[in-house]
C-alpha cells in the first residue's frame, strides 16, 4: 500500500469559487478552490468542506540472514527446490511468494505466514529479527518475494547464478562490474482494479450503480553502487474510466511522473546498520490503522523529505520529516506539497523469542510520535464546518506479534495539538485518543490453518455543542488507512467510531487466502458526525449512536510468482438514524488483477 494528498488538476464548477474533485473510489467532492489541496474534498450537498491536505505462527526470517551491523557479502548459494528454471505459469506452489506480499494486505491481518519460507521466496534486507512477519516489523512495509515498497527488496543473492530460478531473474540482478558490487535491479507492476458500488459515499454523491475501471503501471530501477550507496527511481502512470462515473483527479489520471526518486547512504556504526534517505519515497513506518499506502487511486501516496534509520540486533529507530506530493495530470509536473507534513520518530524493540504452547513466539513493542501539520483541516460544526488549519501531536504505543498460536496487536494513541480557525479566528486545543486491538488464535492443524479472532477500535469524537475556544475531542486520521483494516468500500474513516466484530483468515490452499470480517459500528460521540476517509466529514447528522454493520470478504489467488487475482465484496447496512438523515446502504464489489516482476 502507499501515501499522498494534494491535487492541482481538477474540473471547475460553474459556481464561483468552487472546484470539483473526485476522491477515493471515484467519489466526487466539491470544495472551495483555495482549499483544493488534499486527498478528499466535500461531497456535493452532504460533505461540507474538503480536508484538503489532507505473529505469525511461523517467524518469516530468512534461513540465511545477514547479521545486523555486519558487512554485506555475497549470499551463499541456495539449494534449488526443483532443478531447472520455471516458466511464467509453471512455478511450483512451494516457490510461490507469500500471500502477505499483496500490498493491500499490508499489516492486516498481522499474520498470514502459514509455513516456513525458503530463501528463494524471501528478498529481505539485513534486518535480522525485524524480518519477522514478512518484514512488517522492519518499517519498510512487507517484504516477501515482492515488497510493498519495491526498493525494500534485496536481490543480491542472485549474484550467484545458481540461485536464479525464475525466467525473469536476469532483470533482478544486472551486474555492472566484474565483482557484481555495482548492480541494477529492475521492477515493474501492472494493476487493474474494477469497482462496482450501489451507492458511493453512502449516497452522498447522488449517483448509484457506479462502475470504475482503474489502471496503474509502474517501472522501477534500483542502482547499487557498492555496499553503501544506492539510487532508486520509479515512474508511474494511472488511467481511469467507467460507467456512470464521477470525475477523476490527478491521482486517478496521471500521464507519467516520478513516483519515487531518492538516494540512500547506508553504513555500520555503533553496532548498528544506519542509513539515510533523501528525496521522494513511499513511507509505511506507521501502524496500518494510521495509513497503509492508499489502495484505490491509481497513484499511491508518496512523500518528499528526509528519513534516517538505525537497526541494532533487537532495537531500531526511525526519524522522518516528510511532505506530501501534489499531483498534476500533465507529465512530470508533480510537485512537493508543502502544506501537508508528517514528521516524527518510530522505535521498535523485539522481545527475545520464547515459546508458548510449544510454538515459537515473537513480540514487538513499538513507541512512536507522529506530528501532523495540515494547512486545511476543518472541524465539524452543528451545521456545516469551521474552516481552518491544524497541528496535531500523536504519541503512541503498540504491542504486537504472536505468542505461540495467539496473534495479536494492541495500539493506543493520544492526540494533542491545536486548531486555528481561518481568517484569524479563535484557536482551540485538541485532546483526543484512539485504541485499536485484535486478537486471534491460529489453528495450525486444522484445514486451511484458520485464524479466528476479534477486532475492536475505540476512536474519540468531538462535541459540536461546545464553544469555539473549548477543547476539541475528535481524533484526526488524515492519511487513509488500509481498506482492509475496517471498511472495504471506504465509506467510514477511523474517526469518531467504535467498532467490534469477528475476524477470520483462512488459506484453503497454499496459494489462496480468504479474509472474512463483520464489524459493527457506533459513533463514539453522538454530538459529532461520521467521517469519510481522509478526515472529511459528512453533512449527515444522524440520531442515536449505532451506525451499521459491514459484512465483508476478500479472496486472493496467487496464481504464479507474477500473477495475483483477488475478489472483494461488502454490504454496508446502515442504522435507521443514518438512513433517516439521508445516507443510503448498498453493496460494493471489486476485482483486482496484478502482474508483477
Amino acid at each position: 500500500m502507499y501515501i499522498s494528498s494534494g491535487f492541482s488538476s481538477f474540473s471547475r464548477l460553474q459556481k464561483s469559487g468552487w472546484v470539483l474533485l473526485p476522491a477515493l473510489a471515484g467519489v466526487v467532492f466539491v470544495l472551495p478552490a483555495h482549499a483544493a489541496q488534499g486527498d478528499a474534498g466535500t461531497v456535493t450537498t452532504y460533505i461540507q468542506l474538503a480536508q484538503a491536505t489532507a505473529g505469525s505462527s511461523a517467524t518469516a526470517t530468512s534461513p540465511l540472514p545477514t547479521p545486523i551491523g555486519a558487512a554485506t557479502t555475497a549470499a551463499p548459494a541456495v539449494t534449488p527446490i526443483v532443478s531447472g528454471r520455471d516458466s511464467f505459469w509453471h512455478a511450483p506452489l512451494q516457490q510461490l511468494p507469500p500471500l502477505t506480499s499483496r500490498p493491500e494486505l499490508y499489516g492486516q491481518p498481522q499474520s498470514l505466514m502459514l509455513h516456513p519460507l525458503t530463501p528463494i521466496q524471501l528478498h529481505q534486507g539485513p534486518w535480522g529479527v525485524f524480518n519477522a512477519n514478512t518484514g512488517a516489523a522492519s518499517g519498510f512495509g512487507t517484504v516477501g518475494y515482492y515488497a510493498v515498497a519495491r526498493w525494500a527488496e534485496d536481490w543480491s543473492s542472485l549474484r550467484d547464478k545458481r540461485n536464479r530460478q525464475d525466467f525473469l531473474d536476469p532483470l533482478k540482478f544486472i551486474a555492472l562490474n566484474d565483482s557484481g558490487s555495482i548492480y541494477l535491479t529492475l521492477s515493474g507492476n501492472f494493476r487493474h482494479h474494477g469497482f462496482w458500488e450501489q451507492h458511493p459515499a453512502l449516497g452522498a454523491v447522488g449517483k448509484s450503480h457506479t462502475y470504475l475501471s482503474n489502471l496503474r503501471t509502474n517501472l522501477g530501477a534500483d542502482l547499487h553502487l557498492g555496499e553503501h550507496v544506492r539510487f532508486y527511481g520509479e515512474l508511474m502512470s494511472g488511467q481511469a474510466t467507467g460507467g456512470n462515473k464521477f470525475g477523476y483527479n490527478a491521482r486517478w489520471r496521471n500521464r507519467v511522473d516520478a513516483q519515487q526518486a531518492f538516494v540512500e547512504v547506508r553504513g555500520h556504526m555503533l553496532g548498528a546498520t544506519m542509513g539515510a534517505m533523501i528525496g521522494r519515497m513511499s513511507f509505511l513506518d506507521v501502524p496500518p490503522n494510521i495509513s497503509a499506502g492508499s489502495v484505490y487511486p491509481s497513484i499511491p501516496y508518496s512523500w518528499n523529505g528526509l528519513r534516517g534509520y538505525s537497526v541494532w540486533k533487537r532495537f531500531r529507530v526511525d526519524l522522518f520529516d516528510l511532505s506530501l506530493t501534489n499531483y498534476e495530470y500533465r507529465a512530470f509536473h508533480d510537485q512537493v506539497g508543502w502544506k501537508t507534513r508528517l514528521f516524527g520518530a518510530y522505535t521498535s524493540y523485539a522481545v527475545p523469542e520464547f515459546k508458548t504452547f510449544g510454538k515459537k513466539s515473537q513480540i514487538f513493542v513499538d513507541t512512536y510520535y507522529l506530528g501532523y501539520l495540515l494547512a486545511s483541516s476543518p472541524l465539524t460544526a452543528t451545521k456545516g464546518v469551521v474552516a481552518g488549519s491544524t497541528h496535531r501531536d500523536t504519541p503512541g504505543v503498540r504491542v504486537w506479534g504472536n505468542a505461540g498460536p495467539i496473534e495479536f496487536t494492541a495500539n493506543g494513541m493520544w492526540q494533542g495539538g491545536d486548531f486555528q480557525a481561518a481568517k484569524n479566528g479563535p484557536s482551540r486545543p485538541v485532546s483526543a485518543y484512539s485504541f485499536n486491538a485484535s486478537v486471534a488464535w491460529r489453528f495450525s492443524k486444522w484445514w486451511g490453518r484458520p485464524s479466528i479472532g476479534i477486532q475492536a477500535d475505540d476512536i474519540s469524537g468531538g462535541d459540536t455543542r461546545k464553544s469555539a475556544t473549548s477543547s476539541w475531542g475528535g481524533f484526526l486520521s488524515p492519511f487513509v488507512p488500509s481498506a482492509y483494516y475496517l471498511d472495504l468500500a471506504q465509506n467510514f474513516n477511523l474517526q469518531n467510531v467504535i467498532d467490534v466484530g469477528p475476524l477470520v483468515t483462512l488459506a484453503p490452499t497454499v496459494n489462496t487466502s480468504l479474509l472474512l470480517r463483520v464489524p459493527v459500528l457506533w459513533r463514539n460521540s453522538v454530538h459529532d458526525t461520521i467521517y469519510f476517509p481522509g478526515g472529511v466529514n459528512y453533512a449527515y447528522r444522524p440520531t442515536g449512536g449505532y451506525s451499521g454493520v459491514l459484512p465483508q470478504g476478500s479472496f486472493t489467488w496467487r496464481a504464479t510468482r507474477h500473477v495475483t487475482f483477488s475478489i472483494d465484496g461488502q454490504y454496508t447496512a446502515l442504522s435507521r438514524g443514518l438512513r433517516d438523515a439521508g445516507a443510503k446502504p448498498g453493496a460494493y464489489f471489486q476485482t483486482n488483477l496484478e502482474l508483477t516482476f
